[in-house]
């Protein structure tokens, strides 16, 4: 405290000290993260300790229990459920959990964007057997998150996503991973979240504060429940 207060050392030299020490996957080099990924950019903040308090739910009531996938879905198209499924994926792979992150909604996919990786070749391209061998992506900061970008947007997604070839690839990937996130499409979008809901045998969803209605929560709800998957909790966004 006394060399800080001498203008000694700062803030965030005590923070990658205490990260190195207790071996904390903390990125020291924020500018080269999108300051979207709050989990990442400001990993101590009020914000992301929710995030982490949210991590300690799933992995007791879910991942602690031997699964390995979860579903992340939303009910309209804005941007809570990417900024969810990114900065989730962050914080578990900060648990030193090996982590995939999987953009499977095909119709407005994101996390290439927010991860400034690769996507002209992905989960399409691999469904749609154009991609005989695939590379997952990964931030150099992030050393335990893995992303599979969502790839070439298709007109037939939901037909990729319902044959046996996701299925296949899930259960490969399950093998090499700890944590497996999967963004799916939004209910105002279509129905492709279903199958991937179902192989996953759990969700969560996320919703907007003041936004989403009741009508189109119950919607998914009844939606979700007809995959004989489990409803595991929901992440209320603020505006």
């Amino acid at each position: 405290e006394a060399a800080k207060r001498l203008g000694l050392i700062k803030e965030s030299d005590i923070k990658k000290v205490l990260s190195e020490q207790y071996a904390y996957a903390y990125s020291h080099d924020p500018s080269q993260i999108n300051k979207a990924l709050i989990a990442a950019h400001t990993p101590f903040s009020e914000e992301v300790e929710r995030l982490r308090s949210l991590r300690g739910q799933l992995m007791m009531r879910w991942f602690d229990l031997g699964h390995k996938t979860l579903a992340i879905t939303s009910t309209q198209v804005d941007d809570a459920a990417h900024l969810v499924t990114a900065n989730l994926a962050i914080v578990f792979s900060q648990l030193n959990k090996k982590t995939l992150l999987v953009d499977a909604n095909l119709r407005a996919p994101m996390h290439h964007e927010l991860f400034d990786v690769e996507s002209r070749v992905g989960l399409s391209n691999i469904l749609a057997n154009r991609q005989g061998s695939y590379q997952l992506s990964r931030h150099a900061s992030l050393p335990n998150l893995s992303i599979l970008s969502a790839g070439t947007q298709v007109p037939n997604p939901q037909e990729l996503l319902s044959n046996g070839s996701f299925s296949d690839l899930m259960d490969e990937l399950s093998a090499l991973y700890d944590v497996i996130l999967i963004e799916c499409v939004p209910l105002s979008l279509g129905a492709d979240y279903l199958p991937v809901v179902a192989k996953a045998k759990a969700a969560i969803v996320v919703t907007r504060q003041d936004v989403t209605t009741a009508r189109d929560l119950h919607l998914l709800q009844e939606q979700l429940n007809m995959t004989g998957a489990q409803i595991i909790g929901s992440v209320i966004q603020e505006l």
